[in-house]
């Protein structure tokens, strides 16, 4: 098994010889063993103890982003798929407990230039994930008297730095630990209302730099998923934004990084991906939309097709695993078929892959194709739709 043998002429992705030879197909016979592999490159690679080996960001903790919080979330999700998965005679609940238990509580609760105010604030996805584990609302009421701290930035209204990615944290706790919502709701109320008092949605580290995206890792599409996700009530206000989008969809059936233009990506973060992911759970909360959401995500799903397979290492946030999961089988197992732990093994050594900034965290790294493994059985074992009922980890989570 390897990866493809041809690539395009600027080495973005692979090209992809099933494209059209339904006969050249993959499959992924058996999804759990490379959960369990991937779980266990984890725990040997960056395993629950200090000093912490995590590569990204000289080994700091960005929340859910990369760093141990993000791996206890993927424990977290695995103690509701597959409770009983034993690795070295523990289950993900002892293996989340574990990951959140490394000097987490040291991370100050005020925002910081790099920390942003939600997906890649420690403190805030610390409190979050502990409150989903334990069920104590001690932590739910850390994360709430917070938020009024969380003023260094008001215009990140995105999803990884911004208040979008708020929404989601509460809303999973919401998920996780429903009598929180007597907290909560008022305060989802105020940061939806918040985002809503800004138009244009922009994004940019200067004041001075900054660009309308509409993609999910920073753009439109992820910040109206939040907001209609977390409180449906309001799905009639950000309506006009959602078709504005669906009207950018170009002839080949991708989204450019911008409103303006920008890059052509074909990836969770950037590009028919991404929004595909958002689109999905979206889609029941506007019934005159549907033939149009449909088509439109028909249409993506082409591109991604095409060009999806990409040459980064596989990961949710900009990889073939994240990618995967814009398609339907059988075109989803074709994908992961690049994504299993032999193949990523063997392309990086060669240097075919390009290696990740980060070496296990949820968005970008191991934890994320493991967050696919994940996703991939619970499909085959008949549980459900993994992309609603389960979704991208801090972005179009429950």
């Amino acid at each position: 098994m390897s990866l493809p043998k041809q690539q395009d002429t600027a080495g973005r992705y692979f090209i992809n010889e099933a494209l059209n030879k339904p006969e050249l197909l993959k499959e992924v016979p058996n999804p759990y063993d490379h959960l369990v592999t991937s779980i266990t490159n984890i725990l040997n690679n960056c395993p629950p103890k200090l000093p912490w080996a995590g590569s990204f960001g000289g080994g700091l903790y960005f929340g859910l982003f990369v760093g141990p919080t993000s791996i206890a979330f993927l424990f977290l999700w695995l103690s509701k798929t597959h409770p009983d998965l034993a690795i070295e005679g523990k289950f993900p609940a002892d293996y989340c407990k574990e990951y959140l238990s490394l000097n987490q509580d040291t991370y100050k609760p005020e925002e910081t230039p790099r920390s942003g105010c939600s997906l890649n604030h420690e403190y805030m996805c610390y409190n979050a994930v502990k409150a989903c584990l334990t069920k104590d609302l001690t932590y739910v009421q850390n994360f709430v008297q917070n938020l009024d701290k969380l003023t260094l930035r008001p215009t990140f209204i995105e999803v990884l730095f911004g208040r979008a990615g708020l929404l989601s944290l509460m809303r999973t706790i919401k998920y996780w630990v429903p009598e929180s919502g007597e907290i909560l709701d008022p305060e989802i109320d105020k940061v939806i209302e918040h985002c809503l008092s800004y138009d244009p949605w922009t994004f940019g580290t200067s004041p001075t730099h900054q660009k309308r995206f509409i993609g999910a890792g920073h753009g439109d599409i992820a910040i109206i998923s939040n907001i209609v996700m977390t409180n449906p009530a309001y799905a009639p206000k950000v309506q006009g934004r959602l078709e504005n989008i669906l009207a950018l969809q170009t002839d080949s059936g991708n989204w450019l990084s911008c409103e303006d233009g920008g890059s052509d990506l074909v990836q969770w973060c950037h590009g028919a991906p991404g929004m595909i992911w958002c689109l999905i759970p979206l889609r029941k909360y506007y019934p005159d939309l549907q033939d149009k959401i449909d088509a439109a995500i028909t249409k993506a799903q082409r591109v991604v097709w095409e060009r999806g397979l990409l040459t980064k290492e596989p990961c949710l946030c900009h990889g073939i695993t994240g990618n995967a999961f814009a398609l339907a089988e059988p075109q989803r197992s074709h994908f992961l078929h690049y994504a299993t732990p032999s193949i990523v093994r063997a392309g990086l050594a060669d240097g075919i892959l390009e290696r990740s900034s980060d070496n296990c965290g949820v968005w970008r790294s191991e934890a994320g194709r493991a967050w696919g493994w994940m996703m991939l059985d619970y499909e085959r074992a008949g549980l459900g739709d993994s992309v609603v009922d389960i979704g991208y980890p801090g972005a179009t989570n429950p």
